[in-house]
């Protein structure tokens, strides 16, 4: 293997480890919200700070708001040429985006890290108010979550701006 091959895939590693850490630290923070503040209150706190955080990334980073054109950003944006998610487009027009990731390193990490499958969905379901501020400031945006997929994958669904999408979704 070169040196340039090597140095490729350590940062892969390093991506996939620094993302799986992410997750984990979600974990740390909702399970310490909770012994404080109980179930409802911690959820909601934790929610909150991660969609404002992600609406504060989303003004940073300022990605398209027509929907082609936030395809390909978002499909140049993922990291390692998309292989840690490996996205799958399943509908892409002027009145939706639909993109369905067959991976997901925080539920990776998750599972790798012991938590129950119950308690998986539930950090993802946690996790997601990140996307509701990131793509949420940008989009109408909704996540089928993989627990109620066949297949394991979430499906992350983009609309215009305050249009109804074929699934009925605001």
């Amino acid at each position: 293997m070169s040196d340039e091959s090597k140095k490729i895939e350590q940062l892969r590693k390093d991506t996939m480890s620094a993302t799986v850490n992410r997750g984990l630290i979600y974990t740390a923070l909702l399970t310490e919200l909770r012994k404080e503040l109980g179930d409802e209150k911690a959820s909601e706190v934790f929610k909150r700070a991660l969609l404002n955080h992600g609406s504060n990334v989303a003004k940073m980073l300022d990605p398209p708001r027509v929907l082609q054109e936030f395809r390909e950003w978002l499909l140049e944006f993922l990291p390692d040429g998309g292989a840690m998610h490996e996205p799958e487009v399943l509908r892409c027009d002027a009145e939706g985006f639909d993109v369905k990731f067959h991976r997901c390193p925080l539920k990776e990490g998750w599972r790798m890290a012991g938590l129950s499958e119950e308690q998986v969905a539930d950090m993802c379901r946690h996790a997601d108010a990140f996307d509701h501020g990131f793509f949420g400031s940008i989009f109408d945006y909704s996540m089928d979550l993989w627990s109620e997929q066949e297949d394991d994958a979430c499906v992350l669904h983009f609309r215009p701006k305050g249009e109804q999408s074929d699934k009925g979704e605001e």
